[in-house]
């Protein structure tokens, strides 16, 4: 197996595999580079990229749903006053062709997730919210907390989709809250990693990542690029 596009400089094949065999099996960087020999710096590296495929990967999957399911920013205006945007936090969710698919709302500010607040956490009553139009539930990781869209969002089969993406919220937050001081700034890469993890877990997932890291069309990565950029240009920290 070639793994030149993952390798850049030093290491060899064997030891490339060697890493990414460990990053399926869910290690930790400083758990592999105790394992592999290898600096938790270079694992760091390695996991940058990989993840990088990954998010690459499922933003070109089907089930991203082409982003015909698009967030409704023509009534923003109208419906809340808004601070400053390009937050990394807000995640919108929704089930395309049976997968969970997430979606960065860069447009969507505090304001926005404010007007969920105080809502019940099971369900948004009284009617769609139409700023979130198009997905089945909002995802603040700021507060761990998911708000629930309801049935009129521009979806169907709202009620199939419960299960999945309460399944998939609990194995998301299991993951992400071992990352304790996780840099906002990789938050995307992170999402996009338990979106694969999550809709692949039935699979060989050594095997469907290897023909990821294969392919040099995943290696470049508009929406991340998009994601950093405006990330840093807001100034996070």
């Amino acid at each position: 197996m070639n793994y030149k596009l993952l390798k850049g400089g030093h290491l060899s094949d064997r030891k490339c595999r060697e890493i990414l065999e460990l990053f399926c099996d869910d290690l930790t960087a400083t758990q592999i580079a105790g394992i592999s020999g290898v600096s938790r710096v270079t694992v760091n590296n390695y996991f940058r990229l990989i993840r990088s495929a990954i998010a690459s990967f499922c933003e070109a999957s089907l089930f991203s749903g082409q982003r015909s399911l698009t967030l409704n920013t023509a009534n923003s205006a109208a419906d809340v006053t808004c601070g400053p945007v390009n937050n990394p936090a807000y995640y919108g969710f929704y089930i395309y062709k049976g997968k969970v698919s997430t979606a960065w709302l860069k447009d969507i500010c505090q304001a926005s997730i404010l007007q969920l607040q105080g809502k019940d956490d099971a369900a948004i009553n009284g009617g769609s919210v139409p700023l979130f139009e198009g997905y089945h539930a909002i995802a603040d990781f700021n507060d761990w907390r998911l708000y629930w869209l309801d049935a009129n969002t521009g979806i169907p089969a709202f009620s199939n989709a419960l299960p999945e993406i309460t399944g998939f919220w609990k194995h998301t937050k299991s993951r992400l809250q071992k990352f304790r001081g996780m840099n906002k700034s990789t938050l995307y890469l992170h999402i996009k990693e338990c979106e694969f993890r999550y809709n692949f877990r039935d699979d060989d997932i050594f095997t469907v990542l290897t023909g990821i890291i294969n392919a040099p069309q995943y290696f470049k990565n508009e929406a991340y690029e998009n994601y950093a950029q405006t990330y840093r240009s807001a100034g996070q920290s």
